[in-house]
């Protein structure tokens, strides 16, 4: 069964005592809402003034407005203060602003102003009824409106004046007119309002499922996202297979209503009636410097219309749970030029205005360096408080990506619109990882039970049968820029089924030191090798290459050229960190022109410059 607006408390209770007039109380026995202010009356939603008058036809103020709405969704209480500078302590209206306020329902204007004294138009009652259906999770279409007034609704009302006037909740006016800047009376107030009451909202708990289709051929995704550099692990050390980012590129990998589905969950609705002392005791308690902030995640959510859960679940894993460095604080001050630079101590003396910064969702934090560029970043966006990062991260969010149309996990990861651009991480299982969180989140509070959850699964052209999860040893891919070095153990070296320390069990064979082998290409600093017929991962801490240049740290790839000038054609790049093999002479020596070494990359002769390389 579809539901109706639940009916609540004393709507006007405290809000329609206005000046008495000489009316008596059949002052709406025959007016044209009577039926609508009846019912209201009847269920103790509209009260009279201390004469019984309800004087149908006086004007309706903001504030009051904003209490028929507040009282009539019934709002939970918040814990936030009204920031409206003309709204006080003492009005008796600043507790339903304050709620009203903390629930996106109004804004201010440009001054920080309410208005609540003012009289409501049209237009401003048809922004708060639009809020009010965004929180009840109403999703409504938007038919073209054809109302000899159009050119005077105001730009930023006229999306809301079409959602309602589609909804059925505003009707126009004689002569075919909306009449945007109208005041609104009492009996057009209870009208809508009643109409608001009975409007039927779709079922809570429940699930829906719409497929978008996409242009691009599963194939070429798959070729284009796996030349892009993504990773096998979350600290961006390894890069993904081809075989690895099929699997998770497939919307068909997962199962529909598995934990891992919640990727295509859309994240640009509210959830409603969120308890934040619930979210503090089962989901953020224990949680480093996010406990007992749910408050915050709530507020951000409402304020961008978007999920808070995924939210949580977002800083939750950016943050190691809320045990990383850049929410536990990092300081970062300005140089000579004004520009933020993570504090050290070797440049603390030189740096000026020092503060500590919050990053919550590694908005910015990219692989080459987290902390620096996730702290400069939240110094730049002022973070300088963990609330701060939450709000102000949020706002980036659905600025960014999801009011952008990324409004699910796997267009944030993989963006089937326009793949490889504009893309929020790299890891191939960013999606996935958060994905669980979110699920575990709606199952630990039941919030799966009360609130409507809309999956978007994304569908390209040639789509395959979804692919198998690739075995460990298949899951890294195989840069082979350096195939055909030789290279040598330098101690007694392990070599692994793939490139992990941690996990005992991936070891092959020991190699003894000064064991010879053939390389077959490299990743994350290890290298694939062929001993005596047999391949596999060792770590290259402990190889000497043959010929070996090694890349210096730093943020951008080494670009290896035909010619040694930096105008000759790019044949290819190393990453930071990377190798290469250098070309010697008759007498073993590097082959050089002036600064420039000649090397051998995937084959060829190329050139780099000394300025970047390691001889080893």
């Amino acid at each position: 069964m579809k539901r109706k607006f639940p009916l609540y408390g004393a709507v006007l209770a405290g809000m329609l005592y206005l000046a008495p007039t000489t009316a008596s109380a059949e002052d709406i026995s025959k007016h044209w809402a009577y039926h609508e202010m009846n019912y209201l009356i009847t269920n103790d939603l509209m009260k009279g003034d201390e004469f019984g008058n309800y004087r149908p036809n006086d004007a309706v103020t903001r504030a009051e407005f904003a209490a028929f709405l507040v009282r009539t969704l019934n709002l939970p209480a918040s814990s936030s203060q009204a920031t409206f500078s003309d709204v006080k302590k003492d009005d008796w209206y600043y507790g339903v602003i304050e709620q009203a306020s903390y629930h996106g329902l109004i804004k201010g204007d440009e001054q920080g102003k309410f208005n609540p004294n003012a009289h409501i138009n049209r237009q401003e009652m048809a922004a708060m009824l639009k809020r009010a259906l965004n929180y009840q999770n109403i999703n409504t279409s938007s038919s073209p409106i054809n109302f000899s007034d159009n050119a005077r609704i105001a730009k930023w009302a006229y999306a809301d004046v079409q959602a309602v006037v589609t909804s059925g909740l505003l009707v126009g006016k004689p002569n075919n007119q909306f009449a945007p800047l109208a005041q609104t009376t009492r009996a057009e107030a209870a009208t809508v309002l009643y109409r608001l009451i009975h409007l039927e909202a779709p079922e809570t708990g429940g699930k829906q499922y719409t497929t978008t289709n996409y242009s691009y051929d599963y194939s070429s995704v798959v070729k284009k996202q796996a030349a892009n550099n993504p990773k096998v692990d979350g600290a961006g050390i390894f890069t993904a297979s081809d075989a690895l980012v099929s699997y998770y590129v497939h919307p068909k990998s997962v199962m529909q209503d598995s934990p891992s589905f919640y990727q295509f969950l859309k994240l640009s609705t509210v959830v409603n009636n969120l308890s934040a002392k619930e979210l503090n005791e089962k989901v953020l308690a224990n949680k480093g410097s996010l406990a007992g902030m749910a408050d915050a995640f709530i507020q951000a959510g409402v304020d961008n219309n978007v999920n808070a859960i995924y939210l949580l679940s977002h800083a939750l894993h950016e943050t190691a749970n809320g045990a990383s460095a850049l929410i536990k604080g990092i300081e970062v001050g300005l140089d000579s030029s004004g520009k933020p630079v993570m504090v050290t101590p070797e440049n603390r003396g030189s740096l000026t205005d020092i503060k500590k910064t919050y990053n919550t969702y590694g908005i910015g934090a990219i692989d080459a360096d987290a902390n620096k560029y996730g702290a400069e970043r939240a110094y730049t966006n002022g973070w300088f408080t963990v609330q701060d990062a939450i709000i102000g991260g949020a706002q980036f969010v659905k600025d960014q990506y999801i009011s952008k149309g990324q409004d699910t996990l796997y267009k944030m990861r993989w963006n089937p619109e326009n793949p490889t651009i504009h893309q929020y991480a790299t890891h191939v299982m960013w999606a996935v990882i958060q994905a669980k969180k979110i699920y575990d989140i709606y199952e630990l509070i039941g919030a799966h039970t009360t609130t409507n959850l809309v999956f978007d699964i994304p569908a390209y052209q040639g789509q395959s049968s979804a692919p198998s999860l690739p075995n460990v040893s298949k899951q890294y891919a195989l840069d082979s820029y350096i195939a055909g070095a030789t290279g040598k153990a330098t101690t007694n070296l392990n070599m692994r089924t793939y490139p992990n320390t941690a996990d005992a069990t991936s070891i092959m064979t020991n190699l003894p030191k000064d064991t010879s082998f053939k390389v077959l290409g490299e990743n994350g600093g290890w290298f694939k090798i062929n001993v005596d017929g047999q391949e596999g991962w060792v770590f290259d801490d402990y190889v000497q290459l043959e010929n070996g240049l090694q890349i210096v740290n730093m943020n951008i790839m080494l670009n290896v050229r035909s010619e040694p000038s930096t105008t000759a054609a790019i044949l290819g790049t190393v990453k930071p960190n990377g190798f290469i093999i250098g070309a010697v002479d008759d007498n073993g020596e590097f082959v050089k022109n002036g600064a420039w070494y000649q090397v051998i990359y995937n084959g060829k002769t190329g050139w780099v410059h000394g300025d970047y390389i390691v001889k080893l």
